[in-house]
C-alpha cells in the first residue's frame, strides 16, 4: 500500500489539475469527488506499470492524465464518457500533456466498453450494481473500484473495491470507502445537483433551491404525500446542534445504509445539502450535512431517529471503514450492500 500511494503522489504532482479543470469563460468544470477521495481510490486501484486501465467517466481528462503516468511504461488507458463533449475536450487537453497512452471513447460504459482485457477498472459515476461487462472483460485478478449503490435512494452511495476471480461470476469485494458522485446516466446532463436514482419528490423553494427526498415507504403512496412532505420540511423544517458532541454524521448515514430499517430516508435540503435519517407522512428527522440534526413537523420522527442513534452507539457507532461488503448478483450485474461485522 505504502508503494502505491507514493506512486499516486508523484503521478498527482506530474499533473497540472487547474489546466484540465478551468472552462474557457473562467469556469470551473464541475467535479463530483473531492481531491482526498480521487487519492484514496487511485491509492487503492494499486495501478502498476504496464497495466491496462479502463476508466469510465473521463470528466476533465484529470484522472486520465494521472493515470497515463501510472502506467508508464508499456501500459494503456481506455476512458470513456457518456458527453462527447467533454471527451472531445479531454483529447486535447491530453494530447498537449503528452498523454500518447490515452484511448478516448464516447459512450455509455455501464452498457458498453470497448472489447479489451483490462487490468484494472476505476468508474468517477455511480451505477445502479457493478456492470458485468466491466467484470467480464477485466483480466482473472483484476481489481476494480466504483462508487455503487447500498440502498435504492438517491446518495445513498460509497465506493467499492472489488477483485476478479477466474471466472466472471468469482467476484469478491474487500473494501468500503466513503465517497459522493454523480450517478451513472444514459445521456448527457448538464443538472449536476439533481440525482437521477431514488428520488421520491422533488421541488424547489421560493429561492429556486433544489429540494427531494428518497424513501422506500413513499414508493406505496401517490406522488401527493411525497410533495406534502416536502412542503413541510421547506416551511416548518429547522436545523439544531446534534445531541452528541464529536459524533460523526457520515459514521451514522454509513451504518443506516447498513441496516437498513424502515422508513430510511435521504433528502436534499436546499442550501444545507443534504441529510439521511427517517421520515414518515407527517414528519421527518435527518442527520444534516455540519453533523446537526434537521428536523420538520411530528416529533415521532426525531424520536425514530434518536432510537437508531442508540442502536449505533450501542454497536460501537461503525462508520463506512468498519462495514464489510456482500455482493448479490442481480440481472446484468452485481449488487453491493454493506452489514455491521
Amino acid at each position: 500500500m505504502t508503494q502505491a500511494r507514493e506512486a499516486v503522489r508523484r503521478a498527482l504532482a506530474c499533473v497540472d489539475e487547474p489546466a484540465y479543470l478551468a472552462l474557457d469563460d473562467g469556469a470551473r468544470l464541475p467535479q463530483t469527488a473531492g481531491p482526498a477521495v480521487v487519492t484514496r481510490m487511485l491509492e487503492r486501484l494499486e495501478v502498476e506499470p504496464g497495466h491496462r486501465v479502463l476508466e469510465i467517466g473521463t470528466g476533465s481528462g484529470f484522472t486520465a492524465a494521472v493515470l497515463s503516468r501510472l502506467v508508464r511504461p508499456g501500459g494503456h488507458i481506455t476512458s470513456i464518457d457518456i458527453d462527447a463533449r467533454l471527451t472531445a475536450r479531454a483529447a486535447k487537453l491530453l494530447d498537449s500533456d503528452g498523454c500518447r497512452n490515452v484511448r478516448l471513447v464516447t459512450g455509455d460504459g455501464t452498457r458498453w466498453v470497448p472489447d479489451s482485457r483490462y487490468d484494472r477498472v476505476i468508474a468517477w459515476v455511480a451505477p445502479v450494481r457493478v456492470p458485468d461487462v466491466w467484470v467480464r472483460q477485466a483480466v482473472p485478478g483484476a481489481v476494480l473500484v466504483s462508487p455503487v449503490h447500498l440502498a435504492p435512494l438517491a446518495r445513498a452511495m460509497a465506493v467499492v473495491r472489488l477483485r476478479r476471480g477466474p471466472t466472471p461470476d468469482r467476484l469478491a469485494a474487500d473494501l468500503l470507502m466513503p465517497g459522493g458522485f454523480s450517478e451513472a446516466r444514459p445521456e448527457p446532463h448538464d443538472h449536476w445537483p439533481v440525482p437521477s436514482y431514488g428520488v421520491d419528490a422533488l421541488t424547489r423553494d421560493a429561492a429556486g433551491r433544489m429540494w427531494w427526498v428518497a424513501a422506500e415507504w413513499l414508493r406505496a403512496h401517490e406522488p401527493a404525500v411525497g410533495m406534502r412532505l416536502l412542503e413541510l420540511m421547506i416551511t416548518d423544517g429547522w436545523h439544531t446542534a446534534w445531541p452528541v458532541p464529536g459524533e460523526r454524521g457520515a459514521d451514522l448515514h454509513a451504518y443506516l445504509m447498513a441496516a437498513r430499517p424502515d422508513g430510511l430516508t435521504t433528502a436534499a435540503l436546499g442550501a444545507q445539502g443534504w441529510g439521511a435519517g427517517y421520515s414518515q407522512p407527517d414528519g421527518v428527522a435527518l442527520v444534516g450535512p455540519a453533523d446537526d440534526l434537521f428536523v420538520a413537523g411530528a416529533p415521532a420522527a426525531a424520536e425514530r431517529l434518536d432510537r437508531w442513534a442508540r442502536e449505533w452507539r450501542e454497536r460501537g457507532r461503525p462508520g463506512m471503514a468498519d462495514l464489510e461488503p456482500r455482493l448479490h448478483r442481480r440481472g446484468s450485474g452485481w449488487d453491493v450492500r454493506a452489514v455491521v461485522p
